[in-house]
């Protein structure tokens, strides 16, 4: 893996290591990278990616009808809860 980081941060990776906290430089990186993911990108609750699978299998198969305007602000609003962090409900 090649990667390309400000001086300050190579710093802070070569401190971690030496520190002994991490094993390599890799490591680090990895670390920080599924902290990130974990705390500030909101993930695709299995519910959701399951509804969304079967739909595109379903469209792949030829089952597919157009959507009406309502069902389109529906699934807007859903969009919009999930991004949020609402809770919401599977139907």
């Amino acid at each position: 893996m090649s990667t390309d980081l400000a001086p300050h941060i190579e710093q802070k990776i070569a401190a971690a290591v030496a520190s002994g906290l991490f094993p390599s430089r890799e490591a680090v990186i990895e670390a920080g990278v599924e902290q990130l993911l974990d705390s500030h990108i909101p993930r695709i609750p299995a519910e959701h990616r399951e509804r969304v699978e079967a739909a595109i299998l379903a469209a792949n198969a030829g089952h597919v009808e157009p959507m009406s305007a309502e069902e389109w602000e529906s699934l807007r609003q859903l969009v919009r809860d999930v991004a949020a962090g609402k809770a919401v409900s599977s139907e």
